[in-house]
């Protein structure tokens, strides 16, 4: 049977997921640093800011205290509006009992800045409005008694500072995310060209020629790789070659132990042209025969010659291994040749081997090697001949299916066992008596179909009997010569 080629599976490349890992492994490592480097940098600011705030209402609640108690409001509104000179000083105001005595609002204090706060919290509170954000501070004047400071520092110097920060922190991310695509690119595919040529290698290795090494490259790993891989083809290809010879030889085994099967059959087909050749000679040293009879006991002579010649030429052919050599043949041929080649032994037993054709399969031809394909078909039709009781029939069938053509032998004898059904491939397997088999038949059999990328099928009829078939591929139009 044809060997499969792997298909290369379809996807992303090793070293393009290796770039997509590196890539978001960075953008995702720098995006944590970005945020919580962001957000430590905010707090700490926010921190500086809460405490210069807090310093000048501190510095604002020193200074009112006095105008308050004097009830000098000029002063006082001097005091908050220098205040809210000071830079990111939104605004400042002083309030006592709800009551606003000196703001730096022009107009009123919005109501909404004067009850956002809880009397009873006292921290810095974020306020947030259409105007921006706001970090707003309470200081006590005179531990409250005398009022409180309310100071708002402006907020949007953190946001200029925050997008500050982003922008450098963005740009190193940047940098170092086209930085680790370009390394997981360069490492990428210094690991992957290295296993692209394994992968190439192992493709095109063939185990009929010799290996072509990979070339140890990249890492210590992936040359240890190689050297392994290319060890493995070597090992490969020694097996393939001890397996070939033990297979050959298995071959030559079994055509020998054929060989002898066909010595009876071959000694009767030898002796009854003998014995007509001897009769002629012996007629013609009697002297008392005309022109016309010696010539008709000369052709007689010359027909159990060609006799002896043609069972002579088949056994040598059977009997000599040759390499394959496919040719385009009819299997009808070939089973028409088997059963001239094996009739006469089972005459002996009174079995009939007759050939039959399908109609599907009239005129259909193969593409073959006919004297292993012979063998083949010897090596079933002895099996066949073994389990046929005498006077039994054996029918060598030629069918077919789509893109193959079968050459079936099919006896009458009991069939396979189904325990043993599994194992008839085995070499050196046989049902047969000790000293009657090599129980190498069925083995060399499939191993020649193998080698013409055939099939070997067996079917076992429930109500008993064999058939085992030889599928080969179907010749194409004019791609073979045709057998001689």
């Amino acid at each position: 049977m044809s060997a499969r080629h792997g298909v290369r599976p379809s996807g992303l490349r090793l070293w393009t997921k290796l770039a997509a890992f590196a890539v978001v492994g960075v953008v995702a490592m720098h995006a944590v640093h970005l945020a919580v480097g962001n957000r430590v940098a905010i707090r700490a600011l926010e921190r500086d800011q809460a405490q210069l705030g807090g310093g000048v209402a501190r510095l604002v609640a020193g200074e009112a205290a006095d105008p308050i108690l004097l009830h000098d409001n000029v002063t006082l509104s001097e005091i908050v509006v220098r205040a809210a000179a000071i830079p990111s000083v939104a605004y400042c105001f002083i309030v006592r009992d709800g009551a606003v005595l000196a703001s730096s609002f022009r107009g009123s204090t919005p109501a909404a800045l004067l009850d956002v706060r809880d009397p009873s919290k006292s921290g810095p509170l974020v306020i947030v409005d259409a105007a921006g954000r706001f970090l707003d501070l309470e200081e006590p004047i005179l531990r409250g008694d005398a009022g409180h400071v309310r100071l708002g520092i402006d907020m949007a110097l953190l946001q200029t500072t925050r997008r500050e920060i982003a922008l450098p922190l963005g740009l190193v991310a940047l940098a170092v995310v086209l930085a680790g695509v370009i390394a997981a690119v360069v490492v990428g595919r210094s690991v992957v060209r290295p296993i692209e040529e394994l992968v190439a290698v192992a493709d095109r290795f063939d185990l009929t020629s010799d290996p072509t090494p990979v070339r140890p490259r990249g890492g210590p790993e992936l040359a240890t790789l190689a050297e392994r891989f290319n060890r493995m083809m070597r090992r490969l290809r020694s097996a393939y070659e001890e397996q070939e010879r033990a297979q050959q030889k298995a071959m030559t085994t079994e055509r020998l132990a054929a060989l002898g099967s066909l010595v009876a059959g071959v000694a009767h087909e030898v002796n009854n042209p003998l014995a007509g050749l001897k009769n002629c000679v012996h007629a013609l040293r009697l002297g008392d025969t005309d022109a016309a009879t010696r010539a008709e006991y000369l052709d007689l002579m010359d027909e159990g010659l060609d006799r002896i010649r043609d069972v002579v030429r088949r056994l040598l052919e059977f009997g000599r291994p040759r390499p394959l050599e496919p040719v385009r043949v009819s299997p009808r041929d070939l089973a028409d040749d088997v059963r001239r080649l094996v009739g006469s032994v089972l005459r002996g037993r009174r079995i009939d081997l007759e050939t039959a054709c399908d109609a599907e399969a009239d005129g259909v031809a193969v593409s073959a090697d006919p004297r292993q394909i012979g063998q083949a078909l010897l090596n079933l039709v002895l099996n066949a001949a073994y389990v046929t009781p005498d006077g039994g029939r054996i029918t060598v069938r030629v069918r077919r299916r789509p893109g193959r053509a079968g050459i079936a032998v099919i006896d009458a004898g009991p069939g396979i066992p189904e325990g043993i059904r599994d194992r008839i491939l085995d070499p050196f397997f046989s049902t047969k008596p000790e000293g009657e088999g090599t129980g190498l038949g069925l083995s060399v059999t499939r191993a020649i179909v193998d080698s013409h990328h055939g099939e070997l099928e067996f079917e076992c009829p429930p109500d008993g009997g064999t058939s085992a078939t030889i599928w080969l591929p179907e010749a194409k139009e004019g791609a073979a010569r045709q057998a001689s």
